[in-house]
């Protein structure tokens, strides 16, 4: 047996469509060396077909089950795929008084550009609060990472590594600009959270200038490289990580928000796109049907009788369809404004004035009455 083949063993256990045993790897990761090389040769020898496991069935078996193992780390994809353009974009506009809402969707070459080019008007607007949308998806440049990162951080300042395999030394990010933004921001993110994306994300939240919301990364900040195996297939794989600035890595580790929100990725997709060279506010503010109230009294309308003659025509009405909602983009926006109400409030617990001091007032009290026993006469 040789021993490449042997080695593979460790993986072809995990395998459900080879073994059906979904349960397998748990108790695979504990099995000492000895016992795979011992499993393998059972089933080589006695298996119930084992004629299905030729050499050539087990190295694929093996490469499915490393693929899985590495789950994002490796892929193997088409040669000859017809992948779509990348166009950079960057959406930005406000969401609600001084809330500024931008999402930079791709971190191609050029978006780190268009992402100054937004933030500056927002600022010029004069926004107060900033919610930076990391969710939609892409892997993205890490040059175009640190372009969005600069208009953050002080110039000169170190905002993360870039560090490949077999290599001492590692490409270092520095901004070299002033800052444009200087207050915190709101930072959403989610398990669709591309690498370059996800490095933004790691370097706001290590330098305490983040609040994450939404749900955890996957840990994807990785660089990938390609190697072509055949004409057909192309090898895709984690060849440099990035580390921050204390050399701490987030592959595989991610980030954990900070306020948990869960919203449907349907339908977040479907407001990204939606909302794409247009507004995103339909898919943050509720859609209200019209009633019957003194505004429509005034204008001479019924809107809750049209709607009444419509369904009793079987004709459908606007909202029967439903609403899509960008959930934590409204939760965020919630958040914000909350915070902005609870800091303005301000209680004054002391008595701006003294109370009004009268005369005392004398009650007069009853005298304690002296019963006496003496029996009348007759």
């Amino acid at each position: 047996m040789l021993p490449f083949r042997a080695s593979l063993f460790t993986l072809i256990l995990s395998l459900p469509p080879l073994l059906g045993a979904v349960e397998s790897r748990p108790l695979l990761d504990k099995l000492p060396q000895n016992s795979i090389q011992s499993a393998f040769q059972i089933l080589r020898r006695d298996y119930i077909r084992r004629e299905d496991l030729s050499y050539e069935e087990l190295n694929r078996a093996a490469l499915q089950g490393l693929l899985e193992r590495l789950d994002f780390g490796a892929e193997l994809v088409p040669a000859k795929s017809e992948e779509k353009a990348v166009v950079p974009y960057v959406h930005a506009e406000f969401l609600a008084p001084d809330v500024a809402y931008l999402r930079p969707e791709t971190f191609a070459q050029g978006e780190g550009a268009l992402f100054e080019s937004a933030l500056k008007g927002v600022q010029e607007k004069k926004a107060k609060h900033l919610i930076l949308d990391l969710r939609a998806g892409g892997k993205g440049l890490f040059e175009e990472a640190a372009a969005v990162l600069q208009t953050f951080l002080p110039s000169g300042e170190l905002m993360f590594k870039l560090k490949q395999l077999h290599s001492d030394d590692a490409e270092l990010f520095i901004s070299k600009s002033a800052p444009i933004w200087t207050e915190r921001v709101v930072v959403l993110i989610d398990g669709e959270t591309g690498p370059a994306a996800e490095a933004v994300a790691a370097v706001l939240h290590g330098q305490g200038r983040a609040l994450l919301i939404g749900e955890k990364t996957r840990g994807a900040s990785v660089s990938y490289s390609d190697v072509t195996l055949d004409e057909n297939t192309i090898l895709r794989y984690a060849s440099a990580e990035m580390l921050l600035p204390d050399g701490t890595s987030r592959f595989k580790v991610g980030l954990e928000p900070l306020f948990k929100i869960v919203g449907s990725q349907k339908e977040k997709r479907l407001a990204f796109e939606g909302s794409r060279g247009k507004s995103h506010l339909p898919y943050v503010n509720d859609r209200v049907r019209p009633r019957f109230n003194e505004r429509a009294l005034v204008h001479d309308q019924h809107p809750e009788l049209d709607d009444y003659v419509r369904r009793s025509k079987g004709q459908s009405l606007p909202g029967d369809e439903g609403q899509t909602r960008d959930a934590v983009t409204q939760r965020a926006i919630d958040f914000i404004l909350a915070g902005d109400f609870g800091g303005a409030s301000k209680i004054d617990w002391k008595p701006k004035h003294n109370p009004a001091e009268g005369p005392v007032e004398n009650i007069p009290k009853a005298e304690p009455a002296n019963p006496t026993s003496t029996n009348p006469e007759p």
